[in-house]
Formats: structure tokens, sequence, C-alpha cells
């Protein structure tokens, strides 16, 4: 889509086009007590190491260094009305984009992703990346990293009373952060898709995301892989059951490719998409779910991640909370 085509969404609201599952999740994350300080601990020095990190070894892109590149990156910002963070492009040979550092937020794409992708493409990567910056996903998304890594234990250890508190909670808590940070995705590809407002191009991002192959890369269906989504869709309400999926699901930071084209698909065709781009979503007439119901693959998952969280925050308040005064 041109860029003269496109709508810029004049006091767009995260709550707008936030998925339900992303919201429950997140609201259950934001009541553990011990969360505040925890995010308070770990926020700025990872911001710091991240940011002279990526100053001294990337590229930064700016109106004179791939201009190209930075007028798509202005106008997602422009189109979502968030400020415009750094972005950086880096050599690395993978097929990601993520963002990081809440205080000064900045976006680094690899340069392998940016081949592969056509404009209207990229345009939905960053405007994916953006929306996590617009519903701050990032403040809470720096425990999901070290949850993964084991430094939050690490952390949790040298605090007095958590210690015991950590062991026991510790599958809770991965649980309940990695269903939530597959959940923010859900959020972040519907911001891409008012970014770029290219239905098709957003899914072949996906796609591409999911599996590409240059030497075969003008053998590549759109078509198809929608048939793959619905095929997955079909096997999932025949033969995969709620511990099926969390086993299969846990430790992963992303929902696999067919299940965001789904829920993509189901964003559009619900009518919010449109709503949203006529500026008629109102958000005191949303009802709790603004969006069609989740998917098989997606039943009982908010149930689920609030129960492990409850579990977390039972346990927290069972030795009190250290950082009340």
């Amino acid at each position: 889509m041109s860029e003269s085509h496109r709508v810029i969404l004049n006091g767009l609201n995260p709550k707008e086009y936030e998925h339900s599952l992303d919201k429950i999740t997140l609201d259950a994350l934001r009541k553990i007590p011990i969360l505040p300080k925890l995010t308070e601990l770990v926020e700025l020095p990872t911001s710091m190491v991240r940011r002279y990190s990526m100053l001294g070894s990337d590229l930064r892109v700016t109106e004179k260094q791939c201009s190209s590149l930075y007028r798509i990156f202005r106008q997602a910002c422009d189109i979502l009305e968030v400020p415009e963070p750094l972005l950086y492009i880096s050599t690395d040979p993978q097929l990601n984009a993520y963002t990081a550092c809440p205080d000064k937020p900045i976006i680094k794409i690899y340069s392998y992703l940016l081949d592969i992708l056509e404009d209207d493409e990229i345009m939905f990567v960053l405007g994916h990346e953006l929306s996590h910056i617009k519903s701050r996903h990032i403040v809470y998304s720096i425990l999901g990293d070290l949850l993964s890594t084991g430094a939050l234990r690490i952390i949790v250890s040298t605090i007095p009373g958590l210690s015991v508190l950590y062991t026991p909670a510790e599958i809770s808590l991965n649980y309940a952060f990695y269903q939530w940070m597959r959940a923010a995705e859900y959020s972040c590809d519907r911001g891409g898709f008012l970014a770029c407002q290219n239905f098709e191009a957003s899914c072949r991002a996906l796609m591409k995301l999911s599996g590409y192959s240059k030497r075969f890369a003008n053998e590549i269906n759109l078509d198809e892989f929608f048939a793959q989504a619905q095929a997955f869709q079909e096997e999932n309400e025949a033969a995969l059951g709620k511990v099926q999926q969390i086993l299969l699901s846990f430790g992963q930071t992303h929902p696999w490719g067919v299940l965001r084209v789904r829920e993509l698909m189901k964003f559009r065709d619900n009518g919010d998409y449109d709503k949203i781009l006529r500026r008629e979503m109102q958000l005191p007439a949303l009802p709790p779910s603004s969006s069609a119901p989740p998917s098989p693959a997606l039943d009982g998952a908010a149930e689920a991640a609030s129960n492990a969280l409850s579990s977390a925050m039972s346990g927290v308040k069972k030795f009190g909370n250290p950082f009340k005064k």
C-alpha cells in the first residue's frame, strides 16, 4: 500500500486492538506483589547494557543512514502514534526483530530478515515492534528474559524471604510469563497489521518468519499457508488436549506461525480492524473481550495462566512481602 493511502490512527489506544488473552494474563502478572520491585531491580542495568551494546556494535538507522528504511519506520511511528525510538540493524543471520529498554526504547531488526521482506512486510514487522512499546510490554518482557536464562533465580536468591518462595513458584511463574509473552505477540501482530494496513503482506511476513528459502522464494504460496493454518486447526480440535498444548508450547516466547495467522484472520473478519481504521472503536462500549472467542488451540490458556499465577501469589502471601514497608 502506498504511503498516501494509509490511515493515521489519531488517538489510537492500545486497548482498542490488544488481544483478550494478552489483557487477562498481563493483568494477572501485574497483581504479583513482588513484580514491581523485581522490575525496578532489573530494568535499569539491563537497559544500560543493551543500549551500549547496540550503540557500539550495530548500525543505527536515521534520516541519513538507510533513509528508505527510515521512511518506512517513521511512517509506522506516525500511524500508531508512538514516539520515535532508536532503530538499529544487526548483521546476525537471524529471522528476527525485537524491542528493548523500557526507559528509552530501542528496536533491533536483523539484516537477514530485511533482505527477504518487501516494504509492506517490513512495515508490519516494525509496527509489531512499535506495538510492544505502545503497550509497555517491554517492562515485563525483561523478566521473561531473566526467567529463560535462570538469572531471575539468582536475583531472587539474594533477597531475604524470597529464596524459599522461588523454587515452588518457579514452574508457575515460568508458565505464566511465557503464556503472557505469547499472548502479547497476538496483540502486536494486530498492531503491525494496523501499521501496514495490508492483510496479505502481514500474513506473508508471518509466513516468512515461519519458514523461508531464498532458493525456492518464487514458489512460496500464501494460500497454501492459509490452508496449513486450517489443517492445523482441524488437527488441533481432533488430537491435541490442553496438557499436550502446554507441554508443546512451554518455554516458547512466540506462538506458532499458523496460530498467529489464524488470530490475525479473526481480527480482520470480526470487524474490529475496520472499526479501528474508521476510528469507530469506542472503548467504553467494549465488552470484556472485544475479540472473537479464542480458537481451540487457545481455549483454556487464560484460565491455566491465571491458575498458575494464583499459585505463585499464594506463595508470596504465605511468606509475606519483603518489599512492603
